[in-house]
């Protein structure tokens, strides 16, 4: 890479031509593929490969400019592509030709290939054994959803579900410019000493108001998009003080109560403390290891308190109002608390251990990140964090084990003059070793007060709360948004200089967030203006009604083809049970799965080589062996997995998370998915028919309605979920200034001869674009509806997650009104000139809700949109709830399961006039009638196609969670560079290596 500077906006240059040689040099001599004796498999042994590349010296792909990338994957130089091209082909040419030699000729390869496949209806069986077999031909009858209402209907006891929701209320958003303004010249007024000071300070003053790069102006988008997060910390604290109002008075003098009002009383502490206005930038700074911190920046955000094991978490966005005419803005969320639930990628220990672990000096974690440059800053950041965090909440001289314990002691601890005295000198020292010894104390002395003592009482009493059934009246509480003075430039410092405002404005927007505060409403003389806030707490019940529909469920295969995958440990076990469960033909790649093992596995930067060698080559064999397969095929990759669920070993999870992502870039032709099943101990055959059936569950089903009319008008509906994962992003840059990994998948529903209604998934979708054209023309949008339309459909439900903004809306823009995946320009692309179409514009979100009840496999619905609107109204920019679905399955929460999750769908109405016509969004998704009736039966129906557990046949909550989400394939697909600091995108990088290859094909 000959690029030694870059510009302010440019993305960092990505080269791999150095690593991509070295896989052609070791290709030469080195074939992965072989054929066992009877041709029943077909070896595919790319670890072996890979790993010989990866201990090869190779020069980074991002060269010297790692540091500045927050990913780095598809940014090529012209002249880097250019020679990218010919590299790709050639790995192609070579491993075709290795397995030619194997096979044959490449007519060989084909005939070998489709050898291999065999009817899927030949894997028929009972599905009670690991292996391929499944009961295909089980008919699944009375499936059922019944519909609830959130009329009362009764008393808190013969409600169904519990949710509490919290509205924020930010009043007189529209004037807050003015306001500032306001603030800042009475700020003049009182410091100005002479006249023509005055005179100089209000000329400056215009100047900066005017010019919109301004400190001014960037303030006033900090304060937009930022301090939402903090109005939703607060509501956090919030909720624990609604809670602690609506205690019963027999509860009051419990321990579990004394717990709950000492947490909000150290909550209110750390807020004190940060924004103490006698302390100065400096007294808040502390520094562990080279990295240096500083508190009151830390703990002004809204994530600050998320690692405790006990808080109230927002959970689901809801709802937006804007008031054009009052300027007032509405937010709606969910809410749910945190009950300090297992972390399951540490084994499954609590909350409290997990972070507690990072103050140990002497843990493996924190003697690794001493070893290991890429992680220290992230985890010294990490542990003065929780320095801080667990010091200000836990820091106790009381054991409740003793005998003499008295709860209310607690009430008298002072956290901010034990941190004061005792830990900030030590933290603000350059003594290394003494700050271990203090981390030292602060894990031993956790520990012998029984910390996790008080932990699980307070669970216990706020669950209790929370099964409570006397419905709680709503709580309003005022907050004011302060703009605080601390941020502004002594005036002696803005004559001499012109600046109003301290560096970090313009420096760093989060930064800024430790001058700006959420408080009690009342005229702070610290502020500069304050802007007036509402947090309402309500609490909402569902009720049931005697309404149910009805309908059965079977799969339809006829005339599909397998080609199975296996991803096989070498190790004995794993060998043996593949071998005794797997007869069928198959391709196995075989890998060593301890290659990535902290202790004895590969290094950061040999990882990345062996991640990318291994992600690269087994998309172009899967691709060669596929190129002329029939697209009725179906090809499922079964992993088997010697790891446990709560800590599987690395290698075992790059493996599952890239056969993920291949299955994602298969799907674009042919079906593919990928299920792991974990062999550990002699009873893994429990959980195969779980397995199966979510390794089965993209194919057909047919469904029938049990005395439901269906619109002859809709016999048709396709389902294109999209979402994004960026590819390519610099540190402190603008979010326009990144490339990114356009994802999909397209369900299609159609109404059969014998009014059956077959669902199934049609194909995925994945393409990379610049954000310039991603929010406004991605073309592949345009050409999957071409395609789908020549297959018949003329109904498109078109769904993303919610497009909210997380901002205020102070600054109204054009950014404001993209609705990112839900802009006006992407529905424009969709429907092209086709007039024929209908296209429904659907977003979602999920809330929690608790149920008191046993349930045996229900599953519930909402579809009257006028009680929905009630819940989560938008006013004015008619974004409209028109659908909400339960099902009976609990999240996780500690040691039992607490919440139930519900789906949320929405529309916006009045945002596409000229090119969708609003009459048909009203029909299908907002009036009752048979249209709307049919369309959401459909969606129903797609849910339950997807359920993955065979003991209760519900829905499945979340259909979409392969294309949205923190576990969709855009977030498992990605992986660290060579330096740990930067993300690599693999599925963005196979995109770019499909194209090199469909351009030769």
């Amino acid at each position: 890479m000959n690029i030694l500077t870059l510009g302010d906006e440019e993305l960092i240059p990505v080269d791999y031509g150095d690593l991509l040689d070295k896989i052609l040099e070791v290709l030469q001599g080195n074939n992965p593929f072989s054929v066992s004796g009877d041709k029943h498999r077909l070896l595919i042994d790319i670890d072996a490969v890979a790993t010989q590349i990866s201990s090869e010296n190779l020069r980074p792909s991002l060269g010297y400019f790692e540091h500045q990338a927050h990913s780095a994957t598809v940014n090529f130089t012209p002249e880097v592509e250019t020679r990218f091209l010919i590299q790709v082909r050639e790995i192609e040419i070579n491993l075709r030709r290795h397995l030619e030699s194997i096979v044959g000729e490449s007519v060989a390869i084909d005939k070998f290939v489709a050898s291999l496949t065999r009817p899927l209806e030949s894997f028929k069986g009972k599905g009670t054994q690991l292996g391929l077999k499944y009961d295909f031909d089980t008919q699944y009858h009375n499936l059922q959803k019944q519909k609830l209402t959130l009329e009362r209907l009764g008393t808190g006891s013969e409600s169904l579900l519990k949710f509490h929701k919290v509205t924020v209320s930010v009043r007189n958003a529209d004037i807050f410019e003015e306001e500032l303004k306001e603030g800042l010249e009475n700020y003049i007024k009182e410091k100005a000493e002479t006249e023509d000071d005055k005179e100089q300070l209000n000329r400056l003053f215009e100047e900066m108001v005017t010019d919109e790069t301004s400190d001014f102006h960037r303030l006033v988008r900090v304060v937009d998009k930022e301090t939402l997060g903090q109005l939703k910390k607060e509501a956090k604290i919030t909720y624990l003080e609604y809670i602690l109002d609506n205690i019963a008075p027999d509860q009051v003098d419990s321990r579990g109560c004394i717990y709950l009002q000492d947490l909000i009383r150290r909550l209110r502490l750390i807020e004190d403390y940060i924004n103490d206005s006698n302390k100065v930038e400096g007294d808040y700074l502390v520094n562990y290891q080279g990295t240096e911190v500083n508190y009151k920046d830390m703990f002004s955000r809204s994530e600050a308190l998320d690692a405790l094991p006990i808080i109230p978490m927002i959970a689901g966005n809801l709802g937006e109002t804007t008031d054009n005419y009052g300027g007032d803005r509405q937010f709606i969320f969910g809410l749910k608390l945190k009950f300090g639930n297992p972390v399951q990628s540490r084994g499954g220990g609590s909350v409290f251990d997990y972070n507690l672990s990072f103050l140990n000096p002497d843990s493996e974690e924190h003697l690794a990140a001493l070893e290991e440059p890429a992680e220290r800053e992230s985890f010294f950041r990490k542990v003065l964090k929780i320095a801080f965090l667990y010091h200000f909440v836990f820091a106790s001289s009381h054991n409740p084990l003793t005998a003499n314990y008295r709860p209310e002691s607690e009430l008298d601890c002072k956290p901010i003059l034990g941190f004061e005295r005792v830990v900030m000198p030590v933290l603000q020292s350059s003594d290394e070793e003494n700050k271990k010894r203090l981390f030292r104390n602060f894990f031993k002395r956790f520990n012998e007060i029984n910390v996790a003592h008080k932990i699980q009482c307070l669970k216990v009493f706020l669950q209790d709360f929370i099964k409570q059934k006397t419905i709680l009246q709503p709580r309003t509480k005022s907050r004011d948004i302060l703009i605080k003075r601390g941020i502004l430039q002594k005036i002696d410092h803005t004559l001499t200089t012109g600046k109003f405002f301290k560096d970090v404005v313009q420096r760093n927007p989060k930064e800024t967030l430790q001058y700006i505060s959420v408080g009690q409403a009342n005229v702070s003389q610290q502020a500069i203006c304050q802007l007036p806030v509402n947090i309402t707490i309500e609490d909402v019940r569902y009720f049931p009604t005697e309404e149910f529909q009805s309908f059965s469920m079977e799969y339809n295969i006829k005339g599909m083809y397998a080609l199975p995958v296996l991803w096989v440990p070498k190790a004995d076990r794993s060998r043996k049970i593949y071998r005794e469960n797997f007869k069928e033909k198959l391709v196995v790649f075989p890998y060593d799965n301890r290659r990535l093992d902290s202790k004895g596995g590969f290094k950061p930067q040999t990882a990345f080589v062996y991640k990318f060698a291994v992600s690269l080559m087994s998309y172009i064999c899967l691709r060669i062996l596929l190129q002329k397969l029939p697209n009725n095929l179906f090809v499922p990759m079964v992993r088997l997995h010697e790891g446990y669920h709560e800590n599987p070993s690395p290698s075992e999870k790059f493996m599952a998370h890239l056969s993920k992502t291949l299955s994602h870039i298969l799907s674009e032709k042919h079906r593919s998915n990928s299920q792991g099943f974990r062999i550990l101990g002699d009873k893994y055959h429990l959980t195969a028919k779980n397995g199966l059936s979510s390794l089965y569950s993209i194919l057909p089903k047919k469904f029938r309605f049990n005395n439901v009319q269906l619109s002859p008008e809709l016999d048709n509906l396709a389902i294109i979920a999209v979402s994004t994962r960026d590819s390519d992003e610099r540190k402190g840059r603008g979010i326009s200034h990144r490339k990114a990994c356009l994802l999909g998948e397209v369900v299609g529903i159609k109404r059969q001869e014998d009014d059956t209604i077959q669902v199934g998934m049609l194909k995925t979708f994945s393409e990379n674009y610049s954000v310039q054209d991603l929010y406004t023309q991605p073309s592949i949008l345009g050409d999957i509806v071409s395609q789908l339309y020549n297959r018949g459909y003329r109904n498109f439900v078109y769904i993303s997650q919610a497009p909210y903004m997380s901002t205020l809306h102070i600054t109204q823009n054009d950014e404001d009104e993209k609705l990112f995946f839900m802009s006006k320009d992407i529905i424009k692309t969709l429907k092209g000139e086709r007039q024929d179409i209908i296209i429904y514009p659907v977003f979602f979100d999920k809330y929690y809700v608790y149920s008191a009840k046993q349930h045996r496999g229900e599953s519930f619905y909402i579809q009257d949109t006028a009680q929905l609107t009630s819940l989560f109204a938008d006013t004015s920019k008619q974004a409209a709830v028109f659908f909400n679905l339960f099902n009976e399955i609990k999240v996780q929460q500690g040691e039992k399961n607490f919440y139930n999750g519900v789906i949320s769908y929405a529309t916006l109405l009045n945002i596409y006039q000229g090119f969708i016509d609003d009459r048909d969004i009203h029909q299908g998704l907002i009036y009752e009638g048979e249209i709307k009736n049919t369309l959401l039966h459909y969606l129903t129906i797609f849910h339950f196609s997807r359920y993955e557990a065979r003991q209760k046949n519900s829905l499945k909550l979340d259909p979409y969670d392969r294309i949205i989400g923190d576990d969709s394939v855009g977030a498992l697909s990605e992986f660290s560079h060579w330096g740990g600091s930067a993300n690599f995108n693999s599925l963005a990088f196979l995109n770019k290596v499909r194209e090199v290859l469909n351009a030769t094909a």
